[in-house]
């Protein structure tokens, strides 16, 4: 009975890890299918999210026309919104497996291989638009190790250098939202050690949100320590890390109170602009 029940385990095991990947190969399938960015007429506005995995949908159910996570969340928040006039379009630059370092600008990086990816999406026209960035980065800092290891106040001053970076590009002229790091199924898979260090990130990513220059506000809070509400088991995939379908659609909803203001005063300044005022 126990071989049988070994052999259950594994197979269970065997479908989590396929599932997972089919996943993952389905979300850089439906990048291919994103929709153009809207040029016609003189209302259109971007919301950009960037990050890792936990921005880019991994555990969502996606499909080619809606895409998957934060992103396709978000924009059904925007659709049902009666005081949202002006036309939103809400894209995913999230990247697979990646730290903080992995975001940096060349010159920012102390790696000898130097990271492409912020400067290719800054060049991106949908990034160059974008009113809004909402950041989910830094889950995979704590699993750096040897000459690569990031600490917490590296954490902090990676993602400080990419906030800088972004608002260069744009002359200052974007808000962004940094959440602070997911932690679910931190006590399975990570030390004791490492669960400290996660816990002095994101008490950094607060305190860097709360008083800063750089046009950055502290968005969702979706650590354990400081939100209880994002405790809740059905907010995560089968791999206990991963937001599911139902966890996504929280993070939306407490995300969009947050950026609705912002939205409302952008199309504002739009009208406001048109009319002379």
């Amino acid at each position: 009975m126990e071989a049988i029940a070994e052999i259950g385990r594994q197979m269970k095991t065997f479908f989590v890890v396929l599932a997972f990947y089919v996943k993952l190969g389905f979300l850089h399938l439906a990048r291919w299918y994103e929709p153009k960015l809207r040029k016609n007429g003189k209302y259109n506005h971007t919301i950009v999210v960037l990050g890792d995995d936990h921005a880019m949908g991994l555990g969502d159910y996606t499909s080619l026309v809606t895409g998957s996570g934060l992103t396709s969340k978000v924009a059904k928040e925007i659709a049902k919104e009666r005081s949202i006039r002006q036309s939103w379009q809400v894209f995913n630059r999230g990247e697979y497996h990646t730290s903080s370092e992995d975001w940096l600008l060349a010159a920012d990086s102390k790696r000898l291989e130097k990271p492409s990816l912020l400067a290719r999406t800054l060049d991106d026209p949908k990034m160059t638009k974008a009113d809004i960035v909402i950041i989910l980065l830094g889950s995979y800092d704590v699993q750096q190790r040897g000459p690569n290891s990031i600490t917490p106040e590296d954490t902090v001053r990676n993602l400080e250098l990419i906030c800088q970076a972004i608002q260069r590009h744009s002359n200052g002229k974007k808000s962004i939202y940094l959440s602070t790091i997911p932690t679910a199924g931190d006590q399975y898979f990570l030390s004791d050690a490492q669960q400290e260090e996660n816990k002095q990130r994101n008490r950094l990513i607060e305190k860097y949100a709360a008083n800063n220059e750089d046009g950055v506000f502290l968005g969702v809070q979706v650590d354990h320590y400081e939100n209880f509400e994002f405790r809740r088991k059905n907010l995560y995939w089968k791999d206990g890390r991963h937001f599911s379908d139902i966890g996504y659609t929280k993070l939306a909803k407490d995300y969009f109170p947050l950026i609705k203001s912002d939205m409302i005063k952008r199309e504002f300044s739009l009208y406001r602009r048109d009319l002379g005022l």
